[in-house]
């Protein structure tokens, strides 16, 4: 890989053209477009200076002026994501870039190498590092383990492209961290499908395999989770490989469920590095009840509907350095292929070491004989057992929680319609059926998809409960520290006082009460507690009551 071409320092852009304070690093691509991180350049409106430190001969020491797409700058938020710019040059760059990023991840453990610019190295600095899982407060960004790094401030290095070493691979760009709680400076890489995602200039200098192929593709407008399918959890949770999935799981939906098709989809969608971003504005994106999957949880998406063998083997074997960790295969009951052939083609694929999601329309047992153990369906009625009984265990704390908010707070959210007892009978039922030796193995599969979904709608409504019972607790006992210190004053008889407490108390012991206005009574009590306790206390006096007037402006927020 040429490096010259597209190794790129970034400095401020003072007027006169003389170098300002150096930034960091970015890539080129093509003639004129520069990837960096957006902390690097000082604002979306900013001119900077861009050099070519690597430049030899007639081009050596030329360098250009930058500024930020429209569209194109992407501010870290949330739990570290974004942190992109791409910015063009005002005139094309004295070299062309022919660099590319690879969307294709490379494996955990990869060693890599990254050239950046830290202060006083203005010369460059290359790193040796490690590739290890997702890092940071989210799941956008893979976290890197420098090798022998000892630089006491490595700032200079964001935006900084990342090689997979032997290969040259250029697989994202890296973003440093700084944390003063420990003084500590953390090294992450944002993928190139991550960027992708991000940045929509970027696709033309992509190389890879995309992961969702365009009939599993869906839009932003069309994305939604309108009513918490269980599809999607069950498709999450073996994403996630969270305990009691297998690495061949296998989902059913009928052909013509059209709001599970669009849940399945999306959670498809979701998993995909480069698709995630464009969903993020989504609904899709707020749920905290294990619908929606990490970005890059998934390798690859197979629509095999209608694929004859040959066709479905270069599929499932793409000409690709990429790992496949999981690959989710939509409808292969539907391929052209016998179910032999499609059988023995994902067998060979779990050899490999792969997680297979088998999304299936009915009923294939030349199929799912294939591949899926004697014992599978005896699994799969213990695992839907477990799980009715969660949701049993999930409906008896959610009434217990009303039961102990209703005669105080308002407005409450109903308890759920009682399903575990239900649930608890499909499995009953559903073994009675195994044991007469019926293939039962769509029905288990929409059975757990129902549990599910009844067990989101309760967490959902377990969490509002506990939450205001929480709430309740805390201004219950705010109140009673507040009330305490007046009294250490003397003080707990004093009309204000008096008038304020009976007022919060009432809100909070009495009929059912709005815990808004219950929050608003309280802050008034305590407001009025500083203002009495400020009054008695003289000029210069420090004590309690500087306590007091902290816990308040806490109480304030």
């Amino acid at each position: 890989m040429d490096q010259q071409s597209w190794r790129l320092r970034l400095r401020e852009a003072p007027a006169g053209g003389t170098p300002g304070r150096l930034l960091g690093a970015g890539v080129l691509l093509g003639t004129d477009l520069v990837l960096t991180c957006a902390h690097v350049i000082p604002g979306p409106k900013s001119t900077v200076r861009v050099e070519f430190p690597l430049l030899t001969g007639p081009s050596k020491g030329q360098w250009r002026t930058a500024t930020v797409i429209e569209g194109h700058w992407v501010e870290r938020h949330g739990n570290d994501v974004g942190d992109l710019a791409l910015l063009r040059l005002t005139a094309s760059a004295p070299v062309k870039s022919t660099v590319v990023l690879d969307r294709d991840p490379a494996p955990y453990d990869t060693r890599v190498a990254i050239d950046g610019f830290p202060r006083g190295r203005s010369g460059g600095l290359w790193v040796d590092a490690v590739l290890k899982g997702p890092g940071g407060h989210g799941d956008d960004w893979v976290q890197i383990n420098p090798v022998d790094f000892h630089e006491q401030d490595p700032r200079g290095f964001s935006g900084a492209g990342v090689t997979e070493t032997g290969s040259d691979r250029l697989l994202g760009i890296m973003v440093a961290v700084y944390d003063t709680q420990p003084d500590f400076f953390h090294f992450y890489m944002i993928p190139a499908a991550t960027i992708a995602g991000h940045l929509p200039l970027v696709a033309g200098h992509l190389s890879g395999l995309t992961v969702i192929p365009d009939d599993l593709l869906i839009a932003p407008d069309g994305a939604r989770t309108g009513r918490p399918l269980g599809v999607q959890r069950t498709v999450t949770r073996w994403l996630h490989g969270e305990p009691g999935t297998w690495d061949i799981e296998t989902v059913f939906v009928r052909e013509d469920d059209r709001e599970a098709a669009i849940a399945l989809r999306t959670t498809l969608n979701l998993a995909d590095r480069e698709r995630s971003p464009g969903l993020s504005t989504a609904e899709t994106r707020q749920s905290d009840d294990g619908t929606v999957p990490r970005p890059g949880s998934i390798s690859l998406a197979v629509a095999a509907a209608g694929m004859n063998a040959e066709q479905l083997a270069q599929a499932l074997n793409p000409q690709s350095p990429r790992h496949l960790a999981s690959v989710a295969v939509v409808a292969p009951d539907l391929a052209e292929a016998a179910p032999g052939r499609v059988g023995e083609l994902l067998r060979a694929l779990h050899g490999r070491g792969t997680r297979l999601l088998l999304v299936l329309h009915g009923p294939q047992p030349a199929l799912t004989g294939e591949l899926l153990p004697s014992d599978r369906a005896l699994r799969w009625l213990t695992r839907l057992g477990e799980r009715a009984d969660r949701l049993s265990e999930t409906e008896r704390s959610v009434r217990e929680l009303h039961r102990r908010l209703a005669p105080r707070v308002t407005p409450l959210p109903a308890p759920p319609s009682p399903r575990g007892a239900d649930a608890q009978l499909w499995t009953v039922q559903l073994a009675a059926e195994h044991g007469r030796g019926g293939d039962i193995m769509e029905k288990l599969s929409h059975a757990e998809q129902s549990v599910e979904e009844a067990l989101l709608r309760a967490g959902r409504i377990e969490r509002t409960l506990q939450a205001a019972l929480d709430t309740m607790l805390r201004l219950r006992g705010l109140l009673g520290v507040a009330q305490a210190r007046l009294g250490d004053h003397a003080q707990d008889e004093h009309p204000d006082a008096v008038r304020d407490y009976t007022a919060a108390q009432r809100l909070l012991t009495g009929g059912p009460s709005d815990l808004g206005q219950a929050d608003q009574a309280v802050r008034t009590f305590v407001r009025t507690v500083h203002r009495i306790l400020d009054a008695e206390r003289p000029p210069g006096a420090t004590g309690p009551a500087d306590i007091d007037r902290t816990e308040g402006r806490a109480a304030d927020r």
